[in-house]
């Protein structure tokens, strides 16, 4: 069994080493996460392992393949047989090793919120449906709270036309006429049986009777609690430019505290595009901005939207943050713009960046036009960019834009997860790098390379562990000199944290080092993320440099950079794992220890640093 070197090398008992012992925290997703690896490329490498350099296989293409090595297919007789079909015991290592390196995801998310929408070109495919329900019994089994979205949009259509109707659309909202909300009822009710259906299948009983056999016989009872009601309050979108959009409806809030009661319960609460308004009447809603506002309103943890196609043509990042979706939006909605108005609307982009999030906003008014106009561009400037109407005009899927403005909204994580991949949910969720598209606030905001300007407030940051002994003194001139080795974190033109990367050489053995030294965030803003963040990128720029071997040397305890994966060595001036010259310049009276990490060869196709999650 393979042990980290920061266990082997602590000198009280390892019993108690491993107790104590949390996870790295390099193994969070905020600091961890590679491209994107597009659907296609799981096919290809379906059935196949992959092993880091340590010879450990992947997370991902483990689970992957013992979730399922191939798309949804739906056959229930082949589900079947492969939770009944013992595994291989060739495999025990691997399942062992995926389950250690996922608990501390499942330790994260348990008694988390996720809300989850299921569009309906997803929940139109039975195979892809089920597939996705198979992950929330799993994830509701792990302790998270669910609130599924089921959408039925695909449904809703093929119904019309079988019935010889013409379904109809105006700026991406339905036209729902009175006969149109007869189907869309229908529709609503088929696909919320559905997934009640699978949500009640439990366990075959020989699969769990050798932990159960002898207490009491089994009796049948739903695997899981299923709850859905007229949790969506919502109004007429109304007549639109001279449209009349009859029963179409728009979310005006969720019933958050009757939602979070039932989540309290232990039940999975099931929404889908009805809202009810105080007249009585159902209307039809986006099913995406039932999603949304779920996911603001019940302050959710996490909003998950899986998609097919339309998502995938994007070509986006594996990590998306909201300001270059933001950005997006711009250079989008451009052209149906005046410049005045182009204006208006990047004004409104640095308001809500420096505003922070904004609590849920409906969609429009009932005469606000479903396109960039003149009366959406004349709200409140933090309002425009959270505006659902300039999203859609821009020509983003619902999906996309659904989970950028949740993200705005106060929601910390939106994922994107492509429905084909069966037991894309847990490996997105429960695996290091995820298989989707993470979209979240910027983490890497204001952090950048020092320059000979910033060397005042470097000083200043630094001047106090000097005076401590914890760092080494350096004259302003010292400090001037090595600004170029400097990166920094400031906000509002103010630096609050800094770190040196220092090229050494190599080792004898050919191994390019880099000291990472000078490590301070200002004490006002410890604890906020920042550290992770600048470390995160000091990290990427050194694989960028072609840095093989990352050093900390200190005289004080590294608990902070042990949680992030940097392994006690022992003496630094006696160390072979640094170059000759750097350890000559070591003072063995400081009896300085030495902490390594050892990074991973640079691939070409990752982002650069501060465009991309983990190194």
């Amino acid at each position: 069994m393979h042990l980290p070197r920061s266990i082997l090398s602590k000198s009280k008992p390892a019993f108690a080493s491993n107790l104590n012992q949390g996870p790295p925290l390099s193994s969070a997703r905020v600091i961890s996460r590679n491209t994107q690896t597009q659907l296609r490329d799981h096919i290809v490498v379906r059935g196949s392992y992959s092993n880091d350099e340590n010879g450990h296989e992947s997370v991902s293409n483990y689970f992957s393949h013992i979730v399922s090595s191939s798309i949804a297919t739906g056959d229930a007789a082949s589900e079947s047989a492969a939770l009944n079909t013992p595994l291989p015991k060739s495999d025990f290592g691997k399942f062992v090793h995926f389950f250690r390196q996922a608990s501390p995801y499942i330790s994260g998310h348990r008694d988390r919120t996720f809300v989850i929408v299921i569009p309906g070109n997803v929940s139109s495919d039975r195979a892809l449906l089920h597939s996705a329900l198979s992950d929330v019994a799993l994830l509701h089994g792990l302790g998270v709270n669910l609130v599924v979205v089921a959408g039925v949009q695909n449904q809703i259509d093929h119904l019309l036309r079988e019935r010889k109707m013409v379904p109809r659309y105006m700026a991406g909202y339905r036209i729902t006429d009175r006969e149109t909300m007869k189907v869309i009822i229908e529709a609503a009710g088929e696909v919320r049986t559905q997934c009640e259906q699978s949500l009640s299948k439990g366990p075959f009983i020989p699969m769990i009777r050798r932990h159960t056999k002898g207490e009491k016989e089994i009796h049948f009872e739903p695997a899981l609690t299923v709850v859905s009601g007229n949790y969506i309050a919502s109004k007429r979108r109304g007549i639109v430019n001279g449209t009349d959009y009859g029963l179409t409806g728009e979310v005006r809030f969720v019933m958050k505290d009757a939602i979070r009661k039932q989540l309290d319960l232990g039940n999975i609460v099931l929404l889908n595009n009805l809202g009810f308004t105080a007249g009585g009447e159902v209307l039809n809603c986006s099913t995406h901005d039932v999603g949304l506002a779920a996911a603001v309103g019940l302050n959710a943890d996490k909003l998950f939207t899986l998609h097919l196609d339309d998502v995938v043509r994007l070509g986006l990042p594996a990590w998306l943050p909201v300001s270059d979706a933001q950005k997006m939006l711009l250079e989008r909605v451009e052209g149906l713009l005046t410049g005045d108005q182009m204006d208006v609307l990047r004004s409104s982009l640095d308001v809500v960046q420096a505003s922070g999030p904004a609590s849920f906003i409906p969609t429009d008014s009932p005469d606000t036009a479903p396109s960039v106009s003149a009366s959406v561009l004349s709200l409140p400037k933090d309002q425009i960019m959270a505006n659902v109407d300039i999203w859609r005009a821009s020509g983003f899927p619902m999906a996309v834009s659904s989970c950028v403005l949740a993200c705005t909204r106060g929601v910390k994580r939106a994922h994107l997860v492509d429905a084909r991949l069966d037991g894309g949910l847990i490996l997105e969720l429960y695996s290091r790098d995820g298989v989707g598209i993470m979209i979240s606030g910027d983490f890497y905001e204001g952090i950048r390379k020092a320059v000979l300007s910033d060397v005042d407030d470097v000083q200043a940051l630094l001047l106090p562990l000097e005076k401590e002994g914890v760092l080494v003194k350096r004259s302003r001139h010292e400090l001037e000199a090595m600004m170029k080795d400097f990166i920094v974190i400031e906000r509002e033109n103010k630096v609050l944290g800094c770190a040196m990367l220092l090229p050494l050489g190599q080792t004898d053995d050919g191994v390019s080092v880099a000291e990472v030294g000078a490590f301070c965030v200002n004490p006002v803003f410890r604890g906020s993320g920042r550290g992770d963040s600048m470390l995160d990128y000091v990290e990427q720029e050194a694989r960028r440099m072609g840095i093989r071997r990352l050093v900390l040397l200190t005289t004080r305890t590294a608990d902070w950079f042990e949680q992030r994966e940097f392994l006690f060595q022992g003496k630094a001036f006696t160390s072979k794992l640094l170059p000759e010259a750097r350890r000559l310049k070591i003072n063995p009276a400081r009896n300085s220890q030495l902490y390594v990490k050892e990074l991973a060869t640079f691939d070409q196709s990752l982002a650069q640093p501060g465009k991309r999650i983990g190194f």
